[in-house]
């Protein structure tokens, strides 16, 4: 089989994949996050997930919060982070999303991008 045909059906099983997880997710409308406080880890499902930092004195970078949502308030936009202030004059940073399940996690790969990359390494 030539190198372009089998990159041709790579390309197709990754769509496929790609098409059958997107459905799951407009089907139920929850996505699956990480959810952490503290020292306490675990997944949740809601309509968003999302990630927050606040400013502390006491950590290096602040304190990070992840979870699920059900409801966005005035002041977030879904697919976005938003600077929200604090009483101290400070601000906190609210990232909140909903396009694929633990979209609240570390930047991840694509899962396309991924296994493109594989199949010109095996090819």
């Amino acid at each position: 089989m030539s190198f372009l045909l089998k990159c041709i059906l790579v390309l197709t099983i990754v769509n496929y994949i790609a098409a059958a997880q997107s459905s799951r997710q407009r089907n139920s409308g929850l996505v699956r996050c990480h959810k952490e406080v503290g020292s306490s880890v675990s997944t949740c499902e809601g309509k968003y997930c999302y990630k927050m930092r606040t400013p502390d004195d006491t950590t290096d970078g602040g304190i990070v919060k992840k979870g699920c949502m059900n409801a966005a308030d005035a002041q977030t936009e879904v697919g976005k982070c938003t600077r929200r202030p604090l009483e101290e004059g400070e601000s906190e940073l609210m990232c909140v999303c909903n396009e694929r399940d633990f979209c609240n996690s570390a930047p991840a790969y694509s899962l396309t991008a991924v296994l493109i990359i594989a199949a010109m390494l095996l090819f």
